[in-house]
């Protein structure tokens, strides 16, 4: 069994990656697996401990994502199977694994060449710290009961099993594309394109297979005689085009799910990018229906662009039959006006579903409108007045969706009804000219098939034309995924400098952005192709440069919203902020504190001026470890209880789920902030559900949340805003007291 593990450990050190080296090796993985080109700044070491902070920070600067799996040691063996691309932490370094399956793992060595390691040999390696350490009374347990030596490997590997079947193992991290990247870089890494190539030409076949059969019997027929062979021939072709048809939906099945996959997770990174001030500006409703546009698009416009594909090929071989018919260029051109025809019908359908669409809409944004203020209308508005305007909104829904459907029912029945008439008539001068039989036949066998064409072209286009309407709604979120800024270059991934030069480098940095403010206010438009926002540089990777007490400064800082004219919000600020400033910002209602508020804690970038966090901007430092260095509590109505557990949402702004330390810190935080009596009520204390469907909070016990969340963010600076106005004097004055004592630096945003 030793001499096992030997051989196990040898055959790791040969394929395994130094942990000086793993930056190396994540590039290599890479541009090897097709994710990217793998190209960014020699890296260092990863610090001692947890790197998955570094590896996700390095992984950003790639334009790739990194994922830290986790894995109970009874599901080890199916998660090992399922990895790659990823890196995976052994003993003997870093494993870059490229792909799994059930021959082991493939893994790129550091001479950058592929090798093949079992998978019992990484998942020994993973969990021998957890196997270790019982064995030897598992060992001890099978000698006292004699179990025989043929048998004692087994029972041991089982009661092995038993002992830490629910222990958790780590050390594995999976490398993705990043889903604002090119679309269809992303389509064809998932091999969309591929199969998608197969789709048609099953498709194509389908067609062929059962245009061929009927030539067959046709020929036959015409001749006076059918063979018992080609009858035979016939029925084979019949046949094999009914499999080859069920060949073509399973595949267009595979590619719908894997397009709506890949839909559906840009559209998700595209929401979570969106700018909150658009967000703010669309309003509720309006982002509710256009969740629901984006399932539209997802069902509807999948399986209306594959029935559209097969109608448009169906309709290549019409024309190509009618042109060996005897309405020869006749029908052809009679074809192509038809189907001119129904592409003028299709564009006013989708300009009527557009209409429909804009006042389905309305109808969507008024009534989520009209929930939330529900209490407000009662209260104040005159009840004759209630259903005014909701009267007039349906009145233009009901308008428009008499319209869209008039045209609906014209593209459903009329392309397919309407080429047929046409088609004969288009016969009436063959048959008049005396052709003979067997051209009559091939051109009534190209209109029949240009019928089921024109057929499923009208089932399928408004279907796919409902679907590119829902498009212009979710197009922004579409869009939105990109908006990433240009990663910045990392302190660690650099190599952190000695202590000695850290102010120097922080200094020099520092007049080096200053000078870059006028080329600022164009190079956005040079970067706008990778604007790019990192997943974020923790404190655990960037280090600080600790030798200087000023942690945030604003220099010269400009603000105005987009599409703002006149003055802007904020004309020349500046603020130095030391840890231990406590610092109060007074200031009329409309006078820029809570813009102020969001440009210091990351949420606005300035328009011109300069922000600095321990000497560094937010472009350098990057988006989500700014956020994670200043923690910011919004006015009420920008802060949110989510529907969830209290502890999540107290502890969302660290690590979930909570460790046990986690939990007990967030409830000392809560008993401080005077959360202690409502705790002690809920049945469940922390566990318990709050938020829309859950325990109702009122106004001051949701402040006093927002606080505490906040506070247990573990910032370099906390700014409140507006944060102690729904408090009564006494809780108040407490809840200072319990900020003041957990914020290393504090900025208070109120009324005089």
């Amino acid at each position: 069994m030793k001499a096992d593990g030997a051989d196990r450990a040898a055959a790791l050190v040969a394929v395994a990656w130094e942990p000086s080296a793993l930056g190396h090796a994540m590039s290599a993985l890479t541009a090897a697996c097709g994710l990217g080109s793998g190209a960014a700044p020699s890296p260092g070491a990863p610090p001692d401990g947890d790197p998955t902070a570094w590896i996700e920070a390095y992984a950003g600067c790639m334009g790739v994502e990194a994922e830290a799996v986790e894995s109970s040691f009874a599901d080890l063996p199916r998660a090992i199977a399922s990895l790659g691309p990823a890196i995976v932490r052994v003993e003997q370094g870093y494993l870059a694994v490229t792909s799994a399956g059930r021959r082991g793992l493939s893994v790129l060595t550091p001479a950058l060449t592929p090798a093949r390691v079992p998978l019992e040999t990484v998942r020994r390696a993973l969990s021998a710290h957890l196997e270790d350490r019982p064995a030897s009374h598992v060992d001890k347990w099978l000698a006292a009961a004699r179990v025989s030596p043929r048998r004692a490997a087994r029972a041991r590997a089982e009661l092995l099993a038993q002992l830490v079947a629910d222990k958790p193992i780590g050390g594995m991290w999976l490398l993705r594309p990043d889903p604002g990247s090119s679309f269809r870089r992303l389509l064809a890494m998932r091999g969309v394109l591929r199969r998608g190539a197969v789709f048609l030409g099953a498709a194509t076949a389908q067609i062929a297979l059962g245009i061929l059969a009927w030539w067959l019997i046709g020929a036959g027929a015409l001749d006076g005689a059918v063979e018992p062979g080609w009858l035979l021939a016939w029925v084979l072709l019949s046949l094999s085009a009914i499999f080859v048809q069920l060949f073509a939906s399973w595949a267009g099945g595979l590619l719908t799910i894997d397009v709506a996959a890949l839909l559906k997770q840009r559209l998700l990174c595209g929401a979570l990018r969106l700018d909150p001030a658009a967000i703010r500006a669309r309003g509720s409703g309006e982002l509710l229906a256009m969740v629901s546009e984006s399932e539209a698009v997802e069902t509807a416009g999948l399986g209306g662009a594959l029935g559209a594909v097969v109608g448009l090929v169906q309709l290549a071989s019409a024309a190509a039959i009618l042109s060996a018919g005897a309405g020869g260029g006749l029908h052809v051109a009679l074809l192509a006006g038809w189907t001119l025809a129904v592409g003028l019908l299709a564009r006013r359908f989708a300009r009527q579903r557009a209409a429909w669409t804009r006042e389905r809409f309305a109808i969507t944004s008024g009534f989520v409108e009209n929930v939330v203020g529900h209490r407000t209308r009662v209260a104040q508005e005159a009840p004759h007045l209630h259903h005014v305007e909701e009267d007039a909104v349906l009145e233009r829904y009901h308008a428009a969706s008499r319209a869209m459907d008039r045209v609906g029912d014209l593209l459903s029945s009329l392309p397919a009804r309407g080429w047929l008439a046409l088609g004969l008539l288009g016969l009436v001068p063959a048959v008049l000219g005396g052709v003979g039989v067997g051209p009559l036949v091939v051109a009534t066998g190209g209109i029949l098939q240009a019928q089921a064409a024109f057929a499923a072209l009208a089932t399928s286009l408004g279907a796919l034309l409902s679907a590119a309407v829902s498009w212009r709604s979710i197009a922004r979120l579409f869009a939105a995924a990109a908006n990433r800024e240009p990663p910045g270059i990392p302190q660690a991934v650099l190599g952190r400098p000695a202590t000695s030069d850290v102010t120097a480098l922080a200094t020099s940095l520092g007049a080096l952005l200053s000078a870059a403010v006028s080329w600022r206010s164009i190079a956005r438009l040079f970067a706008a192709a990778a604007n790019r926002e990192p997943p974020g540089i923790p404190q655990a990777v960037l280090g600080r440069p600790a030798t200087s007490d000023v942690i945030l400064e604003a220099r010269g800082v400009t603000f105005r919203y987009p599409g703002e004219r006149g003055e802007p919000a904020l004309r020349d600020c500046g603020l130095v902020l030391s840890k231990g400033d406590r610092v109060l910002l007074e200031g009329r209602s409309g006078g820029g504190k809570s813009t102020l508020a969001a440009v210091l804690s990351g949420l606005h970038a300035p328009s011109s001026g300069l922000v600095l966090l321990r000497g560094l901007d937010r472009r350098t430092l990057g988006g989500a470890a700014w956020r994670g260095r200043v923690a910011s509590a919004p006015q009420f109505h920008d802060n949110h209880v989510l529907s969830g557990t209290l502890a999540f949402n107290l502890l969302m702004g660290r690590a979930w789920p909570a460790s046990p330390e986690d939990r007990r810190e967030a409830e000392l935080v809560c008993r401080k902030l005077g959360l202690g009596p409502l705790i002690d009520r809920m049945p469940s204390g922390l566990d318990q559900v709050v938020g829309e469907t859950g325990w109702q909070l009122s106004h001051g016990e949701r402040s006093r949340l927002f606080l505490a969340r906040a506070l247990l963010q573990k910032a370099d600076v906390v700014i409140l805003d507006e944060s102690f106005g729904a408090l009564d004097p006494l809780t108040a004055r407490e809840c200072v007291g319990a900020v003041i004592e957990r914020a290393p630096a504090l900025v208070v945003i109120a009324h005089p």
